[in-house]
This record gives C-alpha cells, structure tokens and sequence, in this order.
C-alpha cells in the first residue's frame, strides 16, 4: 500500500523527544486526504530513538504499535520502483489511439494524442515513483513503510534522505555495539 507522507525528520542529533528519525505518512489518495483533515485518517509512523524503534499502525479499524530494541534490529533496507509497467501501458494506450486517429484521417487529433501520452507518461513516472524504508526484525518481522510523492502535503523523501537515514540508524546501532549502555 502506498502512503504519501505527512512529516518528517532526520538528524545526527536527536529532537527532543529524543528522536533521530520520525516518519509520520498517510494512505495515498483523495478520501485520505480529507479524512485527514478529519483527524481519522489511516496513519503509519517509524520513529527511532537511541535505544527503540517504534512502528506504529493506526487505522478506522484499530491500532497496533510495536517497539524494538535497538539490539533487536537485524537489518535496515531501503529503495526505490519506478512504474515503467504503467508508462508503457499509457503509451501504448495513446499511440494505439493516435494510429487510429491517424487512419481516419484526422493528423492533428493524431499529434494530439501523441503529445497528451507523452504527458501522461511523464506524469505517470513522476507521481507514481515509490520509495521504500523499513526495518527487520532478529525473528525476521519486517516493519516496511512504501511512500511516494504527495502533492496535497508537499512533502518529499527522496533516495539521499533515505540513505541518510540509514547511515543514522547504522550509527547508532554501532554505537551500542561499541560499549555496554547503561540506563
């Protein structure tokens, strides 16, 4: 399911709430968008502190929160999918269209349909690009979030926050390693 998301932070020093990195995201489309102005919208949240990883699930239908120890996390994976399968099926969805056009002898509505399937497949490749972040588990659990873009947010996390975030997260996970932490 892809989610657009709604706020977020990252940083080498914690907030102070003691947060490194605080993804807060929203189901992607219209009727989530208004049910967030609401405030009953479907939200999913990945905070990381020093010591926990806390996923957190809410929905119209319940709620579930999961906290990691940090020592429990086994890995840390992070991506992009670009819709190529969806650009090429409106392209060929156009031009199947501007050939027809063609045949019957109207070239301008032909042009026409050329030009509007090279705009929608550009929009297509820039909207529905999805990235991916999510952290597993030692007993293999996987707390994934899928984002993409949102226009209505204007919030945008791109393939360098990710890997800033993982550098962050490797960091401390180092650092625990590093010595014994004491509370």
């Amino acid at each position: 399911m892809a989610l657009v998301v709604k706020k977020w932070h990252s940083d080498v020093r914690p907030r102070d709430d003691g947060a490194y990195v605080d993804i807060v995201a929203r189901q992607a489309g219209l009727i989530s968008w208004l049910l967030a102005l609401l405030k009953v919208d479907p939200q999913y949240t990945l905070r990381i502190t020093f010591d926990k990883v806390i996923y957190e699930a809410r929905s119209v239908f319940g709620y579930q929160r999961v906290v990691l120890p940090i020592a429990s996390v086994s890995s840390l994976h992070f991506g992009y999918a670009k819709p190529w399968k969806w650009v090429l099926f409106w392209l060929v969805i156009f031009s199947a269209s501007a050939r027809l056009a063609w045949t019957l002898d109207y070239p301008v509505s032909a042009g026409l349909l050329v030009l509007a399937g090279l705009v929608v497949a550009m929009l297509v490749l820039i909207f529905k690009r999805s990235l991916a972040i999510g952290i597993r588990e030692q007993d293999g659990h996987d707390y994934s979030l899928q984002l993409k873009r949102s226009v209505i947010e204007g919030q945008e996390i791109n393939e360098k926050a990710l890997e800033r975030i993982t550098e962050i997260v490797v960091a401390i996970v180092d650092r625990h390693h590093e010595k014994p932490v004491t509370p």
